[in-house]
């Protein structure tokens, strides 16, 4: 009986860290974009007749070297989303096609890019 209760036990646990692993890490995708919550827009910038139609430029009020803006094209939808801190890129990069979905996502550290994924579509 107390082998049985033991394996039960083991069994608990290792469905609990089975379902606690797949929710941190769909958390933890640098892509998902979760953490914009706090930023609140701060500046809209016209395209004055370049490439995109506007950028809208977010900044979080309790870090203000962290920012992130998003670019539309002349159809009014989203082109790009990237993240800066201290005005250099850090944090995700993602383009979207014409269709408004993600396309490729680039994740950069200072300036440097870390890592590129292409989403499928």
């Amino acid at each position: 009986m107390r082998c049985y209760t033991s394996v039960k036990i083991v069994a608990i646990m290792i469905a609990c860290y089975a379902c606690q692993s797949r929710s941190s890490s769909a958390s933890n995708d640098p892509y998902a974009l979760t953490d914009t919550a706090d930023y609140r827009l701060t500046e809209t910038l016209q395209g004055q007749g370049g490439v995109y139609f506007k950028t809208e430029v977010y900044t979080n009020p309790k870090d203000t070297a962290l920012s992130y803006v998003k670019v539309f094209n002349y159809d009014q939808q989203i082109a790009a989303v990237q993240f800066y801190k201290s005005n250099k890129k850090h944090g995700p990069t993602i383009t979207f096609n014409e269709k408004g979905q993600r396309q490729l996502g680039t994740f950069y550290r200072n300036d440097t890019v870390i890592d590129m994924h292409p989403f499928n579509q």
